[in-house]
């Protein structure tokens, strides 16, 4: 039983044995390389999470930083120390006092503000002071009593530390757009007594501030980065929407011990978590990514894998496919070559190239092949030629031409005695034809001579036809003196004339035209008569049967076969579709005598 592949034609063969190993090699190679990858892929992401948090908690320490150095600006201030430090700083001065006093510690604000665009400073000052209800840059002391963590404020404040908490804020110039801020509250300290107390100041910057930078580290789309106080209070996040969805399920990871990339499972969710502490404040900062978002990168890197070998696999397809096509085509045009050979056409040639391989040696042994072939054709043909040569010399040797000219020529003068010049011309005509015939055993003849020999035939004929016949004879004078084999035109003139007014009687006359031209290497005669015509396949097909096989019909067969022997296969006799009469096209190729002569 025959393998499947072997049932195959050989391109497919032959494309299957390119492809196949190294499609085979290349699915290894992605398996073995894909763990490596993934590894590498995941080192990647979690180095980039863990730089992105690292680059959020700095920026946001530079905030923290920037408003304990505002604090410290302001505690250094020696307009609000001398203001603060008074011994009659209160509500108990005068009026005006206090105006003056307000207008100063104003002015002092407002440049820092002018300087600190983002960050909104105020001062607390007993509730007695006529300024404390400002709530601009002013406010009372009690408000800070009023906060829910004022007892972690107080606490933290007497460590002498700053505290951080959320509060809310003026946000512009209008003391009446308030939003929430992250404040920095800050014991003001006298230069003159170093542990007195002698006022508290905030510094407060927009959460949107906070909530930027940490929608810049989340690189996930539901992922969560948010800060975190260490009482457990939420300060900013990337996302609220998301925020509130987590609480409400809760998976919010809550205050603890730094972490990297460690997998928890809050509620219902599993994540992959980032803890770390802020500087500054006893915040942290946490990052939280959905496991199924941070696996999916992972699906989507081995889709892309499978794409890619997926494309790899039609490149590698159609790269085989057009290499076994171009040398399975090398191969099917030896075989057409060998079949035309086959055929009978001697003139089959394989074009050399510069590939240097095998089937460039099979091409030049083929063609060498052929070589032989038409070489020992043509000392065939050359002994076959002498062989009718000798029964040609032994018939011309019977016949004694040179006799028959003489005799004919004798009679030719004797008419001219007599005055019977139309006998005379006959025989004359007669001797023309026999001495262009036989043309002293050659078979080769100038065209101007084979025009001569068919008009001298024609002459000899209207003495039958009473001069029915007109042939006309369009040949350029250039090309008379080409050569071409004797009798290949007017056999086809005596089938005008025979199958015309010879065998139709209603037919009272025939015109045959016989025309030349050249063609690039070729010359092509045209024969057009105006008699009944032919069915062109049918003499197409008759003319080029074998002529052993033929029945009728020889001479033109004949002019076919001697032609293509001659010549080779592009030559011969080719029958033309006409509107009247038949025409029929003779191909031979432009050579000189000498050209010719060499040849044959």
């Amino acid at each position: 039983m025959r393998n499947p592949i072997q049932k195959l034609s050989m391109q497919k063969r032959m494309m299957l044995y390119f492809s196949v190993p190294l499609i085979l090699v290349q699915i290894i190679l992605c398996f073995l390389c894909y763990p490596q990858v993934i590894r590498r892929y995941r080192e990647k992401t979690d180095y980039t999470v863990e730089q992105s948090i690292n680059q959020t908690i700095s920026f946001t320490e530079s905030y923290l930083q920037n408003m304990t150095y505002l604090a410290d600006m302001v505690e250094n201030s020696w307009v609000i120390q001398d203001t603060l430090s008074a011994k009659d700083f209160g509500g108990n001065r005068p009026y005006f006092d206090q105006w003056l006093e307000y207008y100063e510690l104003n002015r002092e604000f407002n440049s820092y503000e002018l300087s600190n665009s983002i960050y909104r400073f105020c001062l607390y000052v007993p509730d007695d002071v006529i300024y404390s209800g400002n709530h601009y840059f002013f406010f009372e002391n009690s408000r800070l009593k009023e906060r829910s963590d004022y007892v972690d404020l107080r606490y933290t404040l007497n460590q002498g530390e700053d505290y951080v908490a959320l509060s809310q804020e003026r946000s512009g110039i209008d003391k009446q757009e308030t939003s929430q801020m992250v404040t920095l509250y800050h014991r003001i300290v006298s230069k003159e007594a170093k542990d007195q107390e002698i006022g508290i100041c905030s510094i407060s910057v927009s959460v949107s501030c906070f909530q930027d930078i940490m929608q810049n580290a989340n690189i996930t789309s539901k992922g969560l980065v948010y800060l975190m106080s260490e009482n457990g209070r939420l300060i900013a996040s990337s996302s609220s929407t998301i925020m509130q969805k987590m609480q409400r399920s809760g998976g919010i990871l809550s205050y603890g011990p730094e972490i990297s990339m460690e997998k928890k499972k809050e509620g219902q969710m599993e994540y992959y978590a980032v803890r770390r502490n802020v500087n500054g404040a006893a915040w942290q900062m946490i990052s939280m990514i959905p496991k199924s978002e941070y696996e999916d990168q992972y699906r989507i890197l081995w889709l892309s894998a499978i794409l890619m070998m997926g494309g790899m696999i039609v490149v590698i397809v159609m790269i085989s496919y057009v290499l076994s096509g171009y040398y399975v085509g090398r191969l099917k045009k030896l075989k057409s070559e060998m079949a035309g050979l086959q055929n009978g056409n001697l003139n089959a040639n394989l074009p050399l190239e510069t590939e240097g391989d095998e089937i460039e040696k099979i091409y030049h042994n083929f063609n060498g092949m052929v070589q032989e072939v038409q070489r020992l054709m043509q000392e065939h043909y050359k002994l076959g030629k002498e062989v009718k040569m000798a029964e040609v010399r032994a018939l011309q040797a019977q016949i004694n031409p040179h006799f028959l000219y003489n005799t004919l020529d004798l009679i030719n003068w004797i008419s001219m005695d007599y005055g019977a010049e139309e006998i005379g011309t006959l025989t004359w005509n007669l001797a023309r034809f026999y001495r262009l015939s036989l043309n002293h055993g050659k078979s080769l003849i100038t065209i101007g001579e084979e025009v001569e020999h068919v008009q001298v035939y024609v002459n000899i004929e209207n003495y039958h036809f009473d001069n029915q016949i007109s042939l006309n004879v369009d040949v350029p004078e250039e090309l008379k003196g080409f050569a071409c084999l004797n009798i290949i035109l007017q056999p086809f003139v005596e089938n005008a004339i025979v199958h015309g007014i010879a065998e139709y009687s209603e037919i009272e006359s025939c015109s045959i035209a016989i025309r030349a031209r050249k063609e690039e290497k070729d010359i092509i005669f045209t024969i057009q008569d105006d008699g009944p015509g032919v069915n062109v396949e049918q003499m197409q097909k008759e003319t080029e049967q074998d002529i052993k096989k033929a029945r009728h019909g020889y001479g033109v067969r004949n002019i076919n076969f001697r032609l293509k022997l001659c010549f080779g296969e592009k030559y011969g006799v080719t029958y033309k579709e006409s509107e009247k009469g038949t025409c029929v096209e003779v191909k031979i190729p432009a050579m000189t005598m000498e050209e010719a002569e060499e040849k044959i």
